[in-house]
C-alpha cells in the first residue's frame, strides 16, 4: 500500500516579500557603495588632473626646484673670528650636509618621517593611518602623514587658499611636487634643504640659526639632548619653545628621544638618563639691540650697503645685505669689545648712583615744564597721537595718565606704573656715555660702544657732537710747538683779556693764579690762562689749521675761545686725530670693514692697508707724546696710575665743558688710541659739582677700566702695547724743566732773548715745512713722469 506523501508547508507570501526586499536593499547598498567608491575615485582623478594641469595654480617646475634659493642672513664677524651679529629679513644661515650632526638627522627622521630613506617622496604605508586615526577619529597625535619631502615643499612654496578644497588640493600639490623633488635631489640634499628651511620660532630659520639662538653653538657642537630639543620644536615652535615653555619643551624632547629608541637610533639603556637631564639654554640674540657692538652694527648698515652698490651678483643686481648670506669681517676685536662694554656698564652704574644721590630727587630743569614737553614732542608716542588727529590738550592728558611702562635700569628693563611724562623725566636723568678704541698705527677700530643701552637709547654718542673742552688743548699746544714755542718756555699764570673779542678773559677752573707755568706744565695741569696766552701768541688760525690737518672736519670757531674746546666735535673725529700723537706724527684714518665675502667665498670687498699721512713733524709729535704722558704721571689724569694701576706707557688729556655738561678723556698707548665721553642727553642734565662732573671723574674711569682689563690679559696686551719707542735725546733735553715756578725775575733776560729766538725758530720751522712740501710735490711729479714714460713705451710697442 503506497504511503501518503506529507504535503510541504507553503511559504508565507509575507516572508517572501520581506526576504526579497532585504536582498534588494543589500544590492542597493553594494551598488551605491561601488558607485560612491568609483565616484570618489573619479572625483579624485579629476581633482588630480585639475591640480596637475594647473587649474588651482601652477605647480613648481623643475627649474623652480633646481633653482631653490633661500634668503640667508649676512653674518658679521670680529677680526678674531667671533660672530658679532646678523643683518636679515629672515634669520637663516644655510649649512652643508656635512655640518649637520648625525644625532639631529636621527632625531628628525625618527620624529617626522621614519620611512624617509625607503620611500620616494610619498609614504603610502602611512596613508591608511592618516585616514583612520587623523581624519576619521580626529586624533592629531597620529601625525599629518606628510613626509619630510612634502613638508619641505610646504616650507618652500607655502599653501594657497582654495576654500573647502584647500586641504586636498594642497596635499595633492605637495605629493606631486615631492615626487619631482626626489627625482632631482638626493636624500642627503633634501635633509639639508629641510633643516636649512624649517622655522624654529622667533623669526629663526634653519638649524644653524636655531643652535646659535638657543644654545650659542654651531650645529656640530650640539649634544644629543640639545638636538632633540630643537627637533621637538618642529611640531609647534611656540608651544615647545624652551625659553618660553621649558617644561613643555622638555616633555616634547623626551618624546623625540623615545621615538629614537623605537627606531633604533638610540640605545634603550641611555633613555632614562637622557630624559632626566634638564634643558640648559644659553640663549643669545645677535640682532638689533642684542649681542655685542649693536651701535656699530647699526652705524655700519648704510656704509656696507653703499659698498655693495658697486657689486653684481650675476643677475644685474647688487648683492643684498639682508638676504644674500654675506660674511662681513670687521676690525673690531671681540675681546676688547667685551672689555669696553663691561667698562662702560660698570663705571656708568657707579656714576649714575652718584648722580642720583647728588640731585636727591630734584631735577636739573627745575620747574620748567616746557623742557619735558619739548622732549615729549620728540617721542614716537606723541607723533603717533598727533598723526591720529588728537588735539594737544588730549595728548597732554594721555601723557599725564599713569600706565604700565618698561623703564631702563642697569639691571635690565623693569615694568613700572607711571605717566609717559614721568617716564620721560626718569630717562632724561639717566647719564649717557660713548667709548671708542682704535689701533694707532693701522686705524682699525677695535672697540665701539655708542651708548649704555641700544634698545632704550639708540642715539650713538660716538657720532654725536658735543663740546670737547680741554681735550682740544693738545691741538693748540702742538700748533704752538710748530710756531717755535718750546715745552720749557714759561708763561704767566694770570688772566689775559682779548679786547677784540668783547674783552673775553678765560679764568682757571680751580687751582691758584699767579706764578709761571712752563708749556708742558700748562698742559699737564690743564691751566686755562696758559692756553689762552698761547692762542694769543700763535693766533686762532694756527690751532684751527692744525686741527683740520689732524682730520677734524666739523666747524671750528674763529676766535680765541677755540683754545678752551668750545667746538662741538665727536669721538669719531677726536680718536683718529690723537693717533698722530701716538704714532710719531703719522695720522691714521679709521677703518671698520676688513672684508666682505659671498656665501661661497668670493671676495666682494677687501680693505687695503693705508699708509698714514704725515701730519706732524717728528719732534712736535714726540714732544706732544711726552707732554701727554706727563698729564698722566703728574697732571689731571694721575688716577690712571694710582687707582687703575695702569702699567703700560700711557698719555692722555681730560676735558670738562662749561657747567660740567660734558666729561671727556682721550688716551694714547703704544698701539692704541681711546676716547670716552659722559654726559646727559641734554646739556641741562649735569653734575653741579666739578669734583663729580669733570672728565677725570666720569670719562677717565671708563678708559682706565678698559685698559686695565685689556693689558692684564696675555692675548689682548699686545693690542694695547707696552712701551713707546725711545724719544730722541734732543726732544728729552727740551723737556728738562719744572712744571711751575712762583717767580721768574732772575730769568728776565733769558725770557727776553727767548722771545726773539722763538720767532727765529718759528721761521726756520715754516721754512723746513715748505721745503718738505716741495720735496713731496717733486717726488709725486717724478713718479707721474716715470709712469707717463712707461705708458708711452707700451703704446709704441703695440703700434
Amino acid at each position: 500500500m503506497a504511503k501518503k506523501s506529507t504535503p510541504k508547508p507553503r511559504k508565507s507570501p509575507t516572508k517572501k516579500k520581506k526576504s526579497k526586499s532585504k536582498s534588494n536593499w543589500k544590492r542597493r547598498i553594494i551598488k551605491f557603495s561601488l558607485f560612491a567608491f568609483f565616484g570618489v575615485l573619479l572625483l579624485l582623478f579629476l581633482l588630480f588632473g585639475a591640480v596637475y594641469i594647473g587649474l588651482f595654480g601652477p605647480l613648481p617646475s623643475k627649474a623652480d626646484l633646481t633653482g631653490i634659493k633661500q634668503e640667508n642672513a649676512s653674518e658679521i664677524y670680529s677680526s678674531d673670528g667671533e660672530l658679532l651679529g646678523k643683518y636679515f629679513i629672515k634669520n637663516r644661515s644655510s649649512i652643508s650636509f656635512g655640518e649637520i650632526p648625525q644625532n639631529a638627522i636621527d632625531a628628525l627622521v625618527a620624529t617626522e618621517d621614519s620611512r624617509f630613506f625607503e620611500h620616494e617622496g610619498i609614504d603610502f604605508y602611512s596613508i591608511p593611518r592618516v585616514v583612520i586615526k587623523t581624519i576619521i577619529l580626529g586624533d592629531r597625535s597620529g601625525g599629518g602623514g606628510s613626509t619630510i619631502s612634502q613638508q619641505l615643499i610646504k616650507n618652500l612654496f607655502g599653501r594657497a587658499d582654495h576654500g573647502a578644497l584647500s586641504m586636498p588640493v594642497n596635499k595633492l600639490k605637495e605629493n606631486i611636487t615631492a615626487l619631482k623633488l626626489e627625482d632631482i635631489y638626493s636624500k642627503e640634499e633634501i635633509i639639508t634643504l629641510y633643516l636649512n628651511t624649517v622655522s624654529f620660532g622667533e623669526n629663526v630659520y634653519g638649524i644653524k640659526a636655531a643652535a646659535q639662538r638657543y644654545f650659542d653653538k654651531t650645529p656640530d657642537e650640539l649634544e644629543l639632548t640639545e638636538a632633540a630639543t630643537l627637533i621637538g620644536m618642529l611640531k609647534a615652535n611656540t608651544s615647545y619653545n624652551p625659553r618660553l615653555y621649558p617644561e613643555a619643551s622638555k616633555e616634547r624632547r623626551n618624546v623625540v628621544l623615545a621615538l629614537m629608541v623605537r627606531e633604533g637610533s638610540l640605545p634603550p639603556d641611555e633613555l632614562i638618563q637622557l630624559q632626566a637631564e634638564p634643558i640648559k639654554l644659553d640663549y643669545q640674540k645677535l640682532e638689533g639691540q642684542y649681542g655685542p657692538a649693536p651701535y656699530l652694527r647699526d652705524f655700519l648698515k648704510p656704509k656696507i650697503t653703499k659698498v655693495l652698490e658697486s657689486t653684481d651678483r650675476g643677475d644685474g643686481k647688487p648683492y643684498n645685505l639682508y638676504s644674500d648670506g654675506l660674511k662681513i669681517s670687521l676690525s673690531i676685536d671681540s675681546r676688547l669689545q667685551a672689555n669696553a662694554e663691561v667698562a662702560v656698564k660698570k663705571q656708568m652704574r657707579r656714576i649714575q648712583a652718584d648722580f642720583d644721590t647728588h640731585w636727591k630727587g630734584k631735577k636739573p630743569w627745575g620747574n620748567d615744564e616746557s623742557f619735558l614737553w619739548n622732549e615729549a614732542k620728540k617721542s614716537i608716542r606723541y607723533k603717533r597721537l598727533s598723526n591720529a588727529g588728537l588735539a594737544e590738550k588730549e595728548i597732554k592728558e594721555i601723557f599725564s595718565t599713569p600706565t604700565r611702562l618698561n623703564v631702563f635700569t642697569f639691571d635690565g628693563y623693569q615694568s613700572k606704573t607711571m605717566s609717559p611724562l614721568d617716564s620721560i623725566a626718569y630717562h632724561q636723568m639717566i647719564l649717557q656715555a660713548g667709548f671708542m678704541a682704535m689701533n694707532a698705527k693701522t686705524g682699525d677700530i677695535l672697540a665701539y660702544v655708542g651708548g649704555i643701552d641700544f634698545g632704550h637709547f639708540p642715539y650713538d654718542h660716538i657720532t654725536s657732537h658735543r663740546q670737547v673742552g680741554s681735550t682740544f688743548k693738545p691741538f693748540v699746544y702742538a700748533a704752538a710747538l710748530e710756531a717755535g714755542i718750546r715745552p720749557c718756555d714759561y708763561f704767566e699764570n694770570e688772566p689775559i683779556i682779548f679786547s677784540n673779542y668783547d674783552d673775553w678773559s678765560p679764568q682757571n677752573s680751580g687751582g691758584p693764579e699767579g706764578g709761571f707755568y712752563t708749556v708742558k706744565g700748562g698742559l699737564a695741569k690743564s691751566v686755562n690762562t696758559i692756553v689762552a696766552r698761547l692762542i694769543a701768541e700763535i693766533g686762532p688760525d694756527a690751532a684751527r689749521n692744525l686741527a683740520q690737518r689732524l682730520g677734524i672736519r666739523s666747524d671750528l670757531p674763529d676766535g680765541p675761545s677755540i683754545a678752551l674746546g668750545v667746538a662741538d666735535l665727536s669721538l669719531l673725529e677726536m680718536v683718529p686725530a690723537y693717533s698722530a700723537f701716538a704714532n710719531e706724527g703719522i695720522l691714521s684714518e679709521p677703518n671698520f670693514i676688513l672684508k666682505i665675502e659671498t656665501a661661497d667665498g668670493k671676495t666682494l670687498f677687501q680693505s687695503k692697508p693705508k699708509k698714514g699721512e704725515k701730519a706732524l713733524d717728528y719732534d712736535v709729535a714726540a714732544t706732544m707724546r711726552e707732554m701727554l704722558e706727563l698729564v698722566v704721571d703728574s697732571g689731571t689724569a694721575r688716577s690712571l696710575r694710582s687707582v687703575y694701576e695702569i702699567k703700560t706707557d700711557i698719555g692722555g688729556k681730560t676735558g670738562t665743558t662749561q657747567n660740567n655738561a660734558d666729561g671727556w678723556f682721550m688716551s694714547i698707548t703704544p698701539n692704541m688710541v681711546c676716547g670716552a665721553w659722559v654726559g646727559g642727553q641734554s646739556p641741562l642734565v649735569r653734575f653741579r659739582s666739578t669734583r663729580l662732573g669733570q672728565g677725570a671723574a666720569t670719562a677717565l674711569p671708563i678708559v682706565g677700566e678698559f685698559i686695565k682689563s685689556s693689558e692684564s690679559v696675555k692675548t689682548t696686551k699686545p693690542l694695547v702695547g707696552t712701551r713707546f719707542p725711545d724719544t730722541d735725546a734732543d726732544v728729552l733735553l727740551d723737556m728738562l724743566c719744572p712744571i711751575y715756578v712762583e717767580n721768574r725775575t732772575e730769568h728776565f733776560l733769558e725770557d727776553l732773548f727767548d722771545k726773539e729766538s722763538r720767532q727765529e725758530r718759528r721761521e726756520l720751522r715754516q721754512q723746513a715745512r715748505q721745503e718738505e712740501l716741495q720735496e713731496e710735490y717733486e717726488e709725486k711729479e717724478e713718479k707721474k713722469g716715470w709712469m707717463n714714460r712707461l705708458l708711452d713705451k707700451l703704446s709704441k710697442k703695440k703700434k
